[in-house]
C-alpha cells in the first residue's frame, strides 16, 4: 500500500512539474544559487546548470566576453523539452566581444533543440554565432553587428533549423573583406534550414551566402527576407573587389562550382536593394531555385542574375517578381510568370 501510495505521489509530482528557472546578470556571481534574487554571473555556469527543458533568463545591460560561449551536445534538448536561452522579458542583453581575440567566434552552438532569443552579439573575433553541427534549433530576435566575419553562420551539417525575425548587419573581416556575411548557411552546411523575417544590410561580403563546399543536394527557404547596401563597410565606403556585395547568393563552389554542387534555395516575399553587385544571385549554383513574390531594386550590377544552364532535373521558377531599376538576366530554361519585366498580351476578341 505504501509503495502504491509512494508511485502515484511521483506521477503527480511529475505531471504537475515545473521546469526550473536559471537566471544570469552582468552583475551576478557563479556562487550565487542563479535565482532572479541572486543570479549566477557567467553564461558557462547557467548553461552548466541547466537540464532540458530549463529556461536561462538573461537580464538586461552589458556583458564584456573574451571567451567563447560554447553549448556542447552534452546539452542536447529534445522535441518536448527544449532548452531556452532568453532576455528577460522587455530587457536587451548586449553580449560584447570587440576584446576577443581575432578568430574566436561568440556563440558556438553544437547542439540541439535549444531556443535562443533576443540576444545582441556584438564584435566577436570570428562568427558572432556559429551553429556547428546543431540541429532543431531555433534562433529568434537576436542581432548580430560588427562581428569580425559572418554574423550568423551555419555548419557542418547543422539542420532543420529555424532563425526567425534576426538582423545581422556591418560584420566585416578586415584581413581582406572576403567572407564577412549577414547570414550564411554555406558551405559543409545542412538541409531544411529556414529563416523567417531576418534581414541583412551593410555587410562588407553578402547579405545571404549559400556557397558550397564540402556539402551538396541541400535545401534551405528564405521567407519575408530582406537584405540591402552590402558590399561596403559601416561608414558606406567600398573595401575593395574582393567584397562581393551581394543580397542573396544562392550558391556555387570553388572553381566556378566545377563539382557541380547543389543549393536547392527557395525564396520567397524576399527583398533585395542598393546592393554593391547583385540581388538574386545564382552564382554558378546548378541546384533548383524558386523565386516567389520577390522584388530587386537598384541593385548596381543586376537585380536578378540565374544563366547558368541548371545540373540535369533541377529547375528554375521565377513568379510573381518585380525588377526596379535594374537588370534580369535570367537563362532561357527560366520558368517565368506574372512578372514585372514579362510583356503581358491582352486577347481582346
Amino acid at each position: 500500500m505504501k509503495i502504491a501510495f509512494i508511485s502515484v505521489l511521483c506521477l503527480i509530482l511529475f505531471a504537475g512539474h515545473v521546469y526550473p528557472q536559471i537566471y544570469v546578470d552582468p552583475d551576478g556571481n557563479d556562487d550565487h544559487p542563479g535565482t532572479i534574487d541572486q543570479p549566477f554571473g557567467t553564461f558557462p555556469k547557467a548553461i552548466t546548470e541547466a537540464a532540458p527543458g530549463d529556461t536561462i533568463y538573461v537580464r538586461g545591460g552589458v556583458y564584456e566576453l573574451t571567451s567563447t560561449i560554447i553549448i556542447t551536445a552534452v546539452k542536447n534538448g529534445s522535441e518536448g523539452q527544449m532548452y531556452t536561452l532568453t532576455a528577460y522579458k522587455d530587457e536587451v542583453p548586449l553580449l560584447d566581444f570587440s576584446a576577443q581575440s581575432f578568430g574566436s567566434k561568440g556563440i558556438s552552438l553544437k547542439a540541439n533543440y535549444w531556443h535562443i532569443r533576443g540576444l545582441q552579439i556584438k564584435g566577436a573575433g570570428d562568427n558572432g554565432m556559429q551553429i556547428d553541427f546543431g540541429s532543431f534549433n531555433i534562433i529568434e530576435r537576436c542581432q548580430f553587428y560588427e562581428n569580425r566575419d559572418t554574423g550568423l553562420q551555419l555548419s557542418n551539417g547543422s539542420s532543420y533549423n529555424h532563425i526567425i525575425n534576426c538582423d545581422s548587419y556591418y560584420n566585416a573581416d578586415s584581413t581582406d573583406y572576403a567572407d564577412a556575411d549577414g547570414f550564411a548557411p554555406k558551405l559543409d552546411v545542412g538541409t531544411g534550414n529556414y529563416f523567417y523575417g531576418c534581414r541583412a544590410w551593410g555587410n562588407c561580403d553578402d547579405g545571404w551566402d549559400g556557397y558550397m563546399r564540402g556539402a551538396t543536394n541541400v535545401s534551405t527557404t528564405l521567407e519575408n527576407c530582406w537584405t540591402w547596401k552590402n558590399g561596403y563597410l559601416k561608414d558606406g565606403t567600398d573595401p575593395g573587389p574582393q567584397a562581393n556585395g551581394n543580397g542573396f547568393k544562392m550558391g556555387g563552389g570553388d572553381n566556378s562550382n566545377s563539382q557541380g554542387l547543389t543549393h536547392h534555395m527557395t525564396l520567397k516575399n524576399c527583398v533585395a536593394f542598393e546592393n554593391k553587385a547583385k540581388g538574386f544571385d545564382q552564382n554558378n549554383n546548378v541546384g533548383s531555385m524558386v523565386l516567389y513574390n520577390c522584388t530587386g531594386y537598384n541593385n548596381l550590377t543586376t537585380n536578378f542574375r540565374v544563366q547558368r544552364t541548371l545540373a540535369e532535373g533541377e529547375s528554375l521558377v521565377v513568379k510573381n517578381c518585380v525588377s526596379f531599376e535594374g537588370l534580369v538576366q535570367l537563362g532561357g530554361f527560366a520558368q517565368q510568370g506574372t512578372n514585372s519585366w514579362l510583356k503581358i498580351v491582352f486577347d481582346l476578341d
